[in-house]
């Protein structure tokens, strides 16, 4: 299976990133309606009627953090069956601290694979989000 992955190094710790990662997706992602505290907590990414729902499977703070979809509305211009395309996929963020100041962000989407209809669209913001908007935000933010 080739899942979507990347790697991002950051110019910030990792309880920086991880903080991005947990409790600030409205400042890089999308609007997050609960804050990430531990596992379990199930939380939705929305921008308006497009929206997942994720469940925290692993929460091992400043180190590793696992969602899994349990719920979506995955909406596409000109893209047809991808509403639910995301659900049963998990979302890896494992983090490197490689050194004081700097952290290897080690993504995954488990599941996000080339046969989705998707693929193409997702794995490109995916890119996007994590190597543009992420590092702009961490990286303007002392």
């Amino acid at each position: 299976m080739n899942n979507y992955s990347t790697s991002v190094e950051i110019e910030r710790p990792a309880t920086q990133v991880f903080e991005a990662i947990s409790s600030q997706l409205e400042e890089w992602w999308g609007h997050q309606d609960h804050t990430i505290t531990e596992s379990g907590t199930v939380f939705k990414v929305s921008w308006g009627e497009p929206w997942y729902q994720f469940k925290v499977v692993k929460y091992d703070e400043n180190k590793e953090m696992i969602w899994e979809c349990v719920d979506a509305n995955q909406i596409i211009n000109g893209l047809e069956g991808v509403q639910k395309e995301w659900v049963g996929t998990k979302v890896h963020w494992r983090l490197k601290a490689l050194d004081e100041e700097k952290t290897l962000l080690n993504f995954e989407h488990e599941g996000l694979i080339p046969d989705f209809i998707c693929f193409a669209v997702c794995s490109t913001a995916w890119t996007d989000f994590l190597q543009q908007h992420l590092v702009a935000f961490l990286e303007k933010n002392p």
